[in-house]
Order: C-alpha cells, then sequence, then structure tokens
C-alpha cells in the first residue's frame, strides 16, 4: 500500500507534530511544508485546535474529587499496612536468627558439657547435638505433610 506525500504529511503533523517526530521525518515534513501551501495550512489548522483545545478549562465534578480522593488515601492506607508488615517481619526474623544463634551456641556448651561428664567421645554428643536440633524440623515437616495430604484428600477441601 502506497501512501502520497501529502497524506504522509497530515499523518506526521496529526501524529505528533513537526517539532516531535524523528529526526529524518522533522527534516523531510519540514522541507514538505516549505513547498506545500495546502499541508502548511493543515499543520496551522492542527496547531491552532491543539491551542484552543488545551485553553478549555477542564474541571472535575465534586463526586469524580471525593471519589479520587477517597481511592488515594485507601490506597495510601494499604501502602503503609504493607509497609508496616514488612518491617514486623523484618523486626522477626532478625529476632528469631539471634535467638536462634544464642541458644544454638547455650546447647552446643550444655551438650559439650554433659558428654565432658559423662565422658563420651565428641563424635558422640555432637551427632547427639545434631539430632536435637535437626527433629523440631522434622517432626514438623512431616505434620505439614501429613496434612497436605489430607488436603487433597475428597476433592482438596479441608480436613480439619
Amino acid at each position: 500500500m502506497t501512501i502520497d506525500i501529502h497524506e504522509r504529511a497530515r499523518m506526521l503533523i496529526a501524529l505528533s507534530g513537526p517539532e516531535e517526530t524523528a529526526n529524518t521525518d522533522q527534516v523531510w515534513l519540514a522541507a514538505h511544508l516549505e513547498s506545500c501551501g495546502e499541508c502548511r495550512k493543515f499543520a496551522g489548522d492542527s496547531r491552532e485546535a491543539v491551542r484552543a483545545l488545551r485553553a478549555l478549562p477542564v474541571t472535575a465534578g465534586v463526586s469524580l474529587v471525593s471519589a479520587t480522593q477517597m481511592r488515594v488515601r485507601q490506597r495510601a492506607q494499604q501502602l503503609q499496612r504493607e509497609s508496616e508488615r514488612l518491617w514486623v517481619i523484618a523486626v522477626c526474623c532478625i529476632a528469631v536468627t539471634l535467638s536462634t544463634a544464642f541458644t544454638t551456641a547455650l546447647l552446643w556448651g550444655g551438650f559439650a558439657w554433659l558428654s565432658q561428664q559423662a565422658r563420651l567421645p565428641a563424635s558422640v554428643w555432637q551427632a547427639g547435638f545434631l539430632v536435637f536440633c535437626i527433629m523440631p524440623a522434622l517432626f514438623a515437616a512431616i505434620l505439614l505433610l501429613a496434612r497436605g495430604t489430607c488436603l487433597t484428600d475428597q476433592n482438596g477441601s479441608w480436613q480439619g
């Protein structure tokens, strides 16, 4: 499909104006507008129409303004709640990490002391320490797995 030069010029003027088009299109359009009075008149009319539309005052109704304000407030509150939740989660993660490090160090020392009192080899008390630390997580995983199999029974309904 071929587009004649006047149609191309009008399309460039209508879509973005001569000052906002690509460099090559801008050069071509400027040269075309110098030589074509009809397209130059179209460009002038287009500029005048845009200027007239920009001069019209556009006001929003009271209901639109209040509805927009309400939605903006709701979104701000939602973002604030999300931010507060993330802060709480971060503080909880830090607290859990610190308490885990502290209790692990205490348990390590306790197991070492008990093994010294019972005269157990290091490999035995270290294996006992490892089992003692892994058991809660293993037990929780087994419970969650069992709960998950209950969920998949009878068409995925909850088996409380």
